[in-house]
């Protein structure tokens, strides 16, 4: 008896240092997508169980506490490696201005991906320097328990309006990543994003120029936004 009720016990042990949240979506408010490092789109998303449902899932645990976690299929995550191989399949990374809103879907495995979340931003893009960001759409939950299971949640946060991003990857500049996570005991649970800032001139809601006057001189305009692909 004794043998069988601590076999039951380590199987429920086993089951709770499962990740049990992932950030399977993230859109920039200037257009792209992207994933949270980790995710592997194979992942069934329609059920709760260590495997298949939580192995790309990822907990901010162990050595990568501080960093971008870990998931059960892949282990560390490591944005120096695994940013340049997103760019190759999606080259266009969430596009996100000064000021604008980074929105990402929290897939929620079970009980305590709930929320709600904290998330920061790194501009060096390497998962190492933190900076506290404005939550504006938040995982509901309670002390991150809730009974949602198998369900997809809104998350937004909005990048600071003096917010620059400097990191680089597979030729691209302007890199930055944003980690979100819960305060689950089994965890933390969460993930990191990475997105690109176009230009530092770039806003959210920024009013076109105005058309210049009839009797104005016909200087043209050459500002634009570049979009780095």
């Amino acid at each position: 008896m004794y043998f069988k009720s601590s076999v039951v016990v380590l199987a429920a042990v086993a089951e709770l240092v499962a990740g049990h949240g992932a950030m399977v979506k993230a859109v920039g408010n200037l257009g792209g997508m992207a994933t949270a490092l980790g995710i592997d789109p194979a992942t069934p998303r329609d059920g709760s169980k260590r495997n298949p449902d939580q192995q790309d899932s990822t907990r901010f645990k162990n050595a990568a506490a501080d960093a971008c976690g870990e998931t059960l299929a892949g282990g560390a995550n490591d944005p120096a490696t695994q940013i340049p191989k997103m760019l190759a399949i999606n080259p266009t990374m969430p596009q996100v201005s000064q000021g604008g809103s980074l929105m990402m879907t929290l897939h929620q495995v079970n009980g305590d991906g709930a929320g709600p979340y904290d998330c920061m931003i790194d501009s060096t893009g390497t998962g190492t320097q933190w900076q506290k960001i404005q939550v504006t759409q938040q995982v509901p939950g309670t002390n991150s328990r809730s009974k949602a299971k198998a369900t997809d949640f809104p998350l937004t946060v909005k990048i600071p309006a003096d917010q620059t991003c400097t990191g680089t990857a597979a030729g691209e500049t302007n890199m930055c990543i944003v980690r979100c996570n819960n305060a689950a005991r089994a965890g933390p649970f969460g993930g990191c994003v990475p997105m690109q800032m176009p230009s530092a001139n770039t806003t959210a809601g920024a009013a076109p120029p105005a058309a210049p006057a009839a009797a104005a001189p016909a200087a043209a305009d050459k500002r634009a936004v570049e979009f780095v692909s």
